[in-house]
């Protein structure tokens, strides 16, 4: 058996200088590069779903038509108001918890000939734009048939089967005592890319 003849060394010279190693700022430069490119990106992304999700394709309409104090407005095949609107001063059968208040809105609803559809109207506070939807059952007010909380489509007019007859929507809200007017009431008739908007500082 032949012994293998042993590998020589390399020599390395004396003067031969040490690698530097780069520093982690280089190393890491095309990922950081990329982190601050992709951040705001991302930041961007996500405003902008939020913002289409709440106010795209009319999601959320922002083009408001403000009813004149004790007037009236036309929009989306209907007249709105006048406004009326007040506290509840005896709410001793309520189911109100401590510490609020009911606030009570009524729109007349005229429609131009054929039925109009809206959602629920909407109470907001001027100031912060803190919103509150009507409440009914909930406090312990019975449903009834002649105080409908949104649009109603049939209500025939007995003089003229192809109309409907004017109505009113009522609603309540239940508010923290401690927040106060003035405030808005939004209705949005479907169909119109504006909505109705009262104010009121009951």
């Amino acid at each position: 058996m032949t012994i293998p003849t042993p590998l020589t060394p390399i020599a390395h010279h004396e003067h031969t200088p040490v690698p530097r190693r780069r520093g982690w700022w280089r190393t890491n430069a095309l990922a950081l590069t990329a982190l601050l490119v992709l951040v705001p990106a991302i930041g961007v992304g996500v405003w902008w779903n939020e913002w289409n999700a709440y106010y795209g394709f009319g999601a959320r309409k922002v083009a408001a038509v403000q009813v004149p104090k004790d007037g009236t407005v036309e929009l989306g095949g209907a007249t709105w108001g006048p406004l009326k609107a007040g506290e509840a001063k005896d709410t001793s059968s309520m189911n109100l918890p401590s510490g609020t208040r009911f606030v009570i809105a009524i729109v007349p609803v005229a429609p131009d000939g054929k039925s109009v559809s809206c959602e629920a109207p909407l109470l907001i506070q001027q100031s912060t734009g803190r919103e509150w939807s009507p409440l009914r059952t909930e406090v312990g007010i019975p449903f009834s048939d002649d105080e409908p909380d949104h649009c109603v489509n049939d209500l025939a007019d007995p003089d003229d089967k192809t109309s409907v007859k004017p109505y009113s929507i009522v609603v309540g809200f239940v508010v923290p005592e401690d927040v106060t007017g003035p405030f808005w009431l939004d209705v949005d008739p479907f169909g119109d890319d504006r909505f109705v908007r009262f104010s009121l500082n009951p």
